[in-house]
């Protein structure tokens, strides 16, 4: 791997172990030129299913996508973005496990739900406000009265 400070072309691995989730492989490396030390991530691509989007469009599933929605929803809450990075690490591995190719949007933000509603309330009826598309009062204390404990 080129070296992120001095562009040459080959580094040594110092040391190599995976990461907390075991989805990826943390690599601490050195330049053998300049001596620069640095850290890299190596992840498995991986070809997910496609997400069946509400207006019959399909897009490859993206992380990266999921984990912002992730983050909207927990703003200004007391969430670890350790602890968002394990639930898109999980709902991955139950795309995975699912073993399906296309997977609707729905059941995919259902999934994302039910992994809020586990941490927080307030991240939860955030989420399913956008996610079930609630437009008024009276959806918003349905939501509370049928999903909340």
């Amino acid at each position: 791997m080129k070296c992120q400070f001095c562009d040459h072309p080959k580094t040594r691995v110092l040391d190599s172990r995976p990461g907390k989730d075991n989805n990826h492989i943390r690599r601490r490396r050195q330049c053998p030129e300049c001596d620069g030390r640095f850290t890299t991530f190596e992840r498995l691509e991986e070809n997910l299913a496609l997400v069946v989007k509400r207006d019959g469009r399909m897009e490859p599933f993206d992380r990266n996508k999921m984990l912002a929605g992730l983050r909207r929803s927990c703003t200004k809450l007391p969430i670890a973005e350790d602890h968002l990075t394990r639930i898109a690490g999980l709902i991955e591995n139950r795309i995975q496990e699912s073993r399906r190719r296309k997977l609707r949007s729905q059941v995919l933000g259902d999934w994302v739900a039910a992994a809020l509603q586990e941490i927080h309330p307030a991240a939860y009826i955030r989420y399913s406000m956008v996610h079930r598309q609630i437009q008024d009062l009276q959806d918003l204390q349905k939501l509370l009265d049928e999903e909340l404990p």
